[in-house]
């Protein structure tokens, strides 16, 4: 019985809800769910790049935070080794004076830093063919840790500078297959042995960025050997940011020339996302000769997408915050109308009862004392 009259009461509160406020319910479900899906699409965007995530693995578990930057340089005016080696002794110079010291047997910083150039690639069973070379150096496959199918990746460490990582394209081309490490390539006619065979991200923004035919990773040394005009053209680095901007404030000349500098590590942060949004006709177009890697022009394009998606969960987000707000409101008015009538009602009545004990008491003692 009482199960029954609750569902009766509850019946009636919603059948005295009103059409108009039936649909203003309805249309605010709708649009927390569509921010709900923005939100999650957002993430998505967040997740997909596979070449920003190298400070958070750097800094591990310790409690120095580290800001991962990249620096792209305008076609023609690129860097040199020389550069990069100067510029690391002046950055351990700065990171000194700031009191911020390595751990032992450690270090502050990572960085890497390529070139781009056309070469010929052949085999002793294809002719040639030419491809795009991208000639790294420092721990390159760090900030780009492209899935192994065979082999392993070269380092600047190697004591040779003649080994080359193929993509799966040009392994396929050059040798039918991809378990090739050991094997005698030629690029540009010169001698060189295959370390491994990696596969591109699979994401879809790299698959829509991606547009080459195959290509090689050697070191900048052997490609700078091979094509006298090659320069680095993009430089990546993690390092120490303890307070917010310190780490871009460092590099901010090192892309001399209109060179373009991004701070990966925040980069789908909400604040961010809107000035991308606020700038995205001018983001578009490219006027320092400035030409991306495939792997930064697919975090712009998840970075467009994830632009999008917050301005779209802020847009959802505004009917239903006004409704709660004004109903918030509503809610505040009642309460005080309520408080308002009924509270000098209360005291009063207290302070009525408060004197009609009193004048009770006076009675019984003066009853008492007759």
């Amino acid at each position: 019985m009482m199960k029954d009259n609750r569902l009766g009461r509850i019946l009636s509160v919603l059948k005295g809800l009103g059409w108009r406020r039936w649909v203003l319910l309805g249309v605010n479900l709708l649009l927390l769910a569509a921010m709900g899906a923005s939100l999650a699409g957002l993430e998505k965007m967040r997740s997909t790049p596979s070449t920003l995530s190298a400070a958070r693995r750097f800094q591990g578990e310790g409690e120095t935070r580290f800001a991962q930057l990249a620096v792209f340089m305008p076609e023609g005016k690129g860097k040199s080794e020389e550069d990069i080696q100067r510029f690391r002794q002046s950055l351990d110079a700065t990171l000194v004076e700031q009191s911020l010291e390595a751990p032992e047997n450690g270090s502050l910083t990572i960085d890497a830093y390529c070139g781009f150039a056309s070469v010929t690639v052949s085999s002793e069973n294809t002719t040639g063919s030419s491809v795009k070379a991208a000639g790294v150096g420092g721990d390159f496959f760090y900030f780009h840790p492209l899935t192994l199918l065979g082999g392993s990746y070269i380092r600047s460490d190697d004591l040779m500078d003649d080994l080359v990582v193929l993509d799966e394209e040009t392994a396929w081309r050059l040798f039918g297959g991809t378990d090739l490490a050991g094997l005698t390539m030629y690029i540009n006619d010169e001698p060189f042995v295959v370390a491994g065979v990696v596969a591109r991200e699979a994401d879809f923004a790299t698959q829509k960025a991606y547009t080459g035919d195959g290509g090689v990773y050697m070191s900048y040394s052997a490609l700078s050997r091979l094509v006298e005009t090659a320069s680095i053209t993009c430089y990546e680095i993690v390092m120490p940011n303890p307070i917010r901007n310190f780490a871009k404030g460092i590099l901010e000349d090192f892309p001399a020339d209109g060179g373009d500098l991004v701070e990966n590590s925040s980069r789908y942060e909400f604040s961010h996302l809107l000035e991308v949004a606020k700038n995205f006709a001018e983001r578009s177009m490219r006027l320092n000769g400035v030409i991306y890697p495939y792997w930064e022009n697919a975090v712009r394009l998840t970075e467009d997408y994830a632009a999008l998606l917050a301005v779209l969960s802020i847009v959802f987000a505004v009917c239903p915050a006004v409704t709660v707000l004004v109903l918030g409101i509503r809610q505040i008015r009642r309460t005080y109308r309520f408080v308002k009538a009924k509270v000098p009602e209360k005291v009063e009545a207290a302070v009525e009862k408060r004197r009609e004990e009193r004048l009770e008491r006076q009675y019984e003692k003066t009853s008492g004392g007759e």
